[in-house]
Formats: C-alpha cells, structure tokens, sequence
C-alpha cells in the first residue's frame, strides 16, 4: 500500500480508499513523499460501502473466461475515463494474495484485464495499479496527437440505475426468464448500460422500445416511475 500511494502521488492520483485498515509502519517506509496519501485514505468495512457514491466501476483481474468476461484492455479503460470526465470513476484492485472474490467482481459492472504470461498472468498489486495510472495519465498526450477527443454526454448514476432496473423489470413482467437461467442477465444488462453510456435521448428510447414489447406482451403498459 506504500508503494501505491507514491505511484498515485507519481501520475498525480490522490484518492486512495482502502477495505479494511490503514497499513503499518512498513507502509509508510515505502510511500516516499507521498505519505500524506496513505495517511488521507478512507477506510471501509467491505468493497459495497467504498463503491456508495462512485458514478463507474472499473476492476482489474487476471481472472478470464466465459463468466468472467474482459470488457476492457488497458488503453479502452483509459479512454473509458476520460470520456467521462464529470464523474467519479472508481478503479478497484484485489488483495495481493488472492485478488477479488467472485462477489466483490460482481459489484464492479466493468472489468479490465492486462495480458500477461498466460502461465503466470497475476501481476503485483502495486505494479498493476502503475500500469493503470500510466494508460489513465499518458492518454492526453495520446488524445492531442489523435486530434483531440469529444465529451460524452452520458446520464448520471441514478438515471442508470432507474433505467436498468426498468429494462429488468419489463423483461420479468413478459416472463422471459427460462426457469433455470445460465445467464445473470441483471448483471448482463448493468454491463451493457454502463459500456454504453447512454444519454437521456437513448434512455428514453429504451424505455420507449420496452414498453411497446411489456404493451405487445401483457396487453398493458410499464410505468417509468
């Protein structure tokens, strides 16, 4: 943890937040001139209570396969970032040990992966969160050769939330759901809404799509609200 609180005073990152205490002294041996980092983090409970108010989540894993997809390489999360620019966008790492539970992954509706050696593809924590820091920093200088980049105009969190949960709802009410379901489709259509990035023309769509669907199926409309 020392040593990732001088690589975020390196690339010009403060917010650390860190589930569960504050390192000890070895710790801070290691946060060279960047103590005061260590010394600011917020400290939680569980992954749930750090993530409250974050409007994106991003984790890192060098777990992959067909139920742990990979949504973005490296440089796509970096873009990801700084397309939106008004919000709190969080990067979550696991424990240096044995990285994120299956549950604490699932709470990050994105995830990013680095390609490594396929027969040791686990990278130190500090230097995992380095890389990150480097594409997130290094990516203007990129953007300016590139000519520059627009501002997306997505919906905020809340608007988020309340258009999945629409989406979901509709999909319960016309029962599409097989009884023994392989796939988490309310996690699958969480990963959809925040890859996309909608704003409040497309969310209207959406909602305008699925309620002709929830009309054609039920014979009634979905209320939004």
């Amino acid at each position: 943890m020392g040593a990732i609180a001088r690589i975020l005073n390196n690339f010009c990152f403060s917010d650390l937040r860190i589930v569960g205490s504050i390192p000890k002294k070895n710790d801070f041996y290691l946060a060279m001139h960047s103590k005061e980092i260590l010394e600011n983090a917020k400290l939680f409970d569980t992954l749930e209570d750090a993530l409250v108010d974050l409007d994106r989540v991003i984790a890192f894993s060098r777990r992959k396969g067909k139920h742990k997809p990979v949504d973005l390489s490296p440089m796509q999360m970096a873009s990801y970032v700084h397309d939106l620019p008004q919000f709190k966008i969080g990067l979550v790492f696991g424990r240096e040990t044995y990285g994120l539970t299956n549950d604490e992954a699932d709470l990050c509706p994105l995830r990013c992966h680095f390609s490594a050696n396929p027969a040791f593809p686990s990278i130190n924590l500090a230097q995992a969160v380095a890389l990150a820091c480097y594409e997130i920093r290094s990516l203007p200088q990129r953007v300016d050769e590139d000519m520059g980049r627009k501002m997306t105009d997505a919906v905020s969190k809340e608007e988020l939330r309340k258009i999945h949960g629409y989406l979901y709802g509709v999909l319960q009410d016309i029962n599409y759901f097989s009884e023994r379901e392989t796939t988490n489709w309310e996690n699958f259509l969480r990963k959809v809404l925040v890859r996309m990035n909608p704003n409040k023309e497309m969310v209207y769509r959406l909602r305008q799509m699925f309620n002709r669907i929830h009309v054609l199926v039920t014979g009634k409309g979905k209320s939004y609200d």
